[in-house]
């Protein structure tokens, strides 16, 4: 009975040593278990933050690339511009006066004055070669010195000297014998040119959009009706600047890859080198150019 016992006995204590040492196995996996479980959570948390500061770099990235790529795109007020290799023209008042040097029918003093508006080159540029594609400029005309492009306002003026000097030749037809044989030969060729101009003109004015507001002048009694734009200000690219900027880039005669002679009077802004009543500005950089 004894014996019994003892096996009894040993057998319930074997039973209990295993539960120990089952509950002591469980206790360390356990602790294993929440041990790489708090590894984990730590990873999660420091990926976590790689990924929040990772956000953060990337959106200051592409907030300053997109402010650049503005930058370039927008002038100091705000409005949208397209990339040049002309830069942007310092501005300046100007008071618009009649001029009867310009105001005036066809003489040798204003057939020069209007073609003095036009600078050396004709308002021709000469780009280097392999340079218009960081200006998205389609082709211009290839030369071995570089290729050449037009600037918007002379051909404006250009445009408005042709509709000056059509009109004047129309006038002139009057009274002649065979007013018709005469336009026919003279003007008929040309008309395709002047309706072009007027449209480009058009497009032109259009496209500076001055908005400036003007009055009706003063009549002998007093009274204000009629508007005729004198004597009123306005805020205009600097003419002399854009005189320089054509010179300076201007196709000069001496590789002249159009085929045509260029002007070398002088460009009518350096005629004036004081601003008087009507408007014209000082150009002392542009003495001795």
């Amino acid at each position: 009975m004894e014996h019994l016992r003892f096996l009894s006995w040993n057998s319930s204590g074997r039973s209990k040593v295993n539960a120990l040492e089952d509950e002591q196995l469980m206790s360390k996996e356990s602790g294993k278990l929440e041990t790489q479980l708090r590894i984990l959570c730590e990873r999660q948390g420091k990926l976590r933050r790689w990924i929040i500061g990772l956000s953060i770099l990337v959106g200051i990235l592409a907030l300053a690339l997109l402010g650049a790529v503005s930058h370039s795109t927008r002038d100091p007020d705000g409005e949208q511009t397209m990339l040049s290799p002309v830069p942007r023209m310092p501005r300046t008042k100007v008071t618009f006066e009649e001029d009867k040097l310009f105001a005036n029918g066809s003489n040798p003093k204003s057939d020069e004055a209007w073609a003095t508006l036009t600078p050396q080159g004709d308002g021709f540029i000469l780009l280097p070669n392999n340079t218009r594609q960081q200006w998205d400029l389609e082709p211009g005309k290839p030369t071995k010195a570089g290729e050449v492009y037009d600037i918007s306002v002379f051909h404006e003026l250009h445009c408005l000297r042709h509709i000056r000097t059509h009109t004047f030749t129309l006038q002139a037809l009057i009274g002649e014998d065979d007013p018709q044989k005469i336009y026919d030969l003279l003007l008929k060729p040309t008309e395709d040119h002047v309706f072009h101009c007027f449209d480009y003109i058009r497009q032109a004015l259009m496209c500076a959009g001055d908005m400036t507001i003007e009055w009706p002048r003063v009549e002998a009694d007093g009274s204000r009706f009629a508007v005729d734009g004198w004597g009123i200000t306005h805020e205009c690219k600097s003419w002399c600047s854009c005189a320089y900027t054509s010179t300076a880039k201007c196709v000069r005669p001496n590789c002249d890859p159009l085929g045509s002679p260029t002007l070398s009077i002088t460009p009518y802004c350096l005629l004036c080198h004081t601003s008087d009543a009507k408007g014209q500005e000082q150009c002392p950089y542009l003495e001795g150019q």
